[in-house]
């Protein structure tokens, strides 16, 4: 099964710098599978942090809606 995200999540670097963005993310199942929160945000933390060359960790996910 396919499901579709869209997260707002923020990034605080140092005391003062913080960095808001937002991702979409499909996350796709496999048949017979279930559906485990923990996997999705784990994978909107590492697209996110990827996107701004911080560790995973770094990454505070605010809101996530699911679109589908």
């Amino acid at each position: 099964m396919r499901y579709c995200y869209f997260a707002d999540y923020e990034i605080q670097l140092g005391d003062h710098l913080r960095v808001w963005g937002q991702a979409t993310l499909v996350h796709t199942v496999a048949p017979g599978g279930e559906l485990d929160p923990a996997d999705v945000l784990t994978a909107i933390r590492r697209q996110a942090a990827g996107a701004h060359d911080v560790k995973p960790a770094q990454v505070r996910v605010r809101t996530v809606s699911r679109l589908d």
